[in-house]
């Protein structure tokens, strides 16, 4: 919490992870479990397209990786924030200086595991 006359430059970072989360599970979120889960069952792709190569196959592609990624670390940033400040409005607020590196230490722990799982298939 920045004092009077400093500027806060952090918290207008979170902020700006909370939002590109939104954006991810708002938009890639459902793109990503009607592509992955809902389109054969709903017939959107025919049984010509859908190729089983193993359980991840989807992720050979780099690009895809980088989705997965973009998903998993928008998904936990924008959760974690949204925790906090839940925490907050429960009266959490006396353990800001704790609560605020363990939920965006959660969230940044998270986000690594899914770089290192999604390059090490």
């Amino acid at each position: 919490m920045a004092g009077e006359g400093e500027v806060d430059k952090v918290t207008p970072m979170f902020w700006g992870l909370f939002s590109v989360g939104g954006f991810v599970v708002a938009f890639l979120l459902p793109v990503l479990i009607v592509m992955n889960n809902l389109a054969y069952a709903f017939w959107l792709v025919g049984p010509e397209k859908v190729v089983y190569a193993g359980e991840l196959a989807f992720a050979s592609f780099w690009l895809s990786r980088i989705f997965l990624v973009v998903v998993i670390g928008g998904c936990l940033f924008h959760g974690m924030h949204r925790l906090k400040y839940i925490l907050y409005d429960l009266g959490a607020v006396k353990v800001k200086k704790v609560l605020e590196p363990v939920v965006y230490g959660i969230a940044a722990a998270g986000t690594v595991a899914a770089v290192f799982l999604a390059f090490s298939i």
